[in-house]
């Protein structure tokens, strides 16, 4: 189990924005190029960020454009925006255990505490950094 790769491709997305925003018009089909995937990907992804308000997208092929300064996007708002988990809740567990048994009975209460810690602290972790950095780290 991972967070699907749509995380790395809103970064992707993000970041095409900024760097080619002077010389090309960044467009799903633009960025799928760089990307090696889908254009429809692209879409559904850059609707995800553009309903979070991290992006605005020009009708037509008018491409996109970041609707704030790169260090004010963390990595944490693009995380949320692109919705890894369901239920608030990157950890699940498994369902249906026997109430009788002494561990099938009590895996989910005694899992909960340690999996939102851990949730958190990646989610925390996230939250430090922002697409200025990453932009910053592209150039060298």
């Amino acid at each position: 189990m991972q967070i699907g790769t749509k995380f790395s491709i809103a970064i992707h997305i993000l970041l095409s924005a900024e760097v080619f925003k002077e010389t090309h018009k960044v467009t799903s089909d633009f960025i799928a190029s760089s990307a090696n995937t889908n254009p429809v990907i692209i879409r559904n992804i850059m609707g995800m960020l553009k309903e979070a308000g991290i992006i605005e997208v020009a009708a037509g092929t008018g491409g996109i454009t970041l609707t704030r300064k790169p260090k004010d996007i963390s990595l944490k708002d693009i995380y949320l925006a692109i919705d890894p988990v369901k239920d608030g809740r990157l950890f699940k567990i498994h369902q249906n255990t026997e109430p009788n048994c002494p561990v099938g009975g009590n895996i989910e209460r005694i899992l909960n505490p340690y999996f939102f810690k851990a949730q958190n602290a990646m989610e925390n972790e996230l939250g430090k950094y922002n697409l200025k950095n990453l932009l910053d780290d592209l150039k060298q």
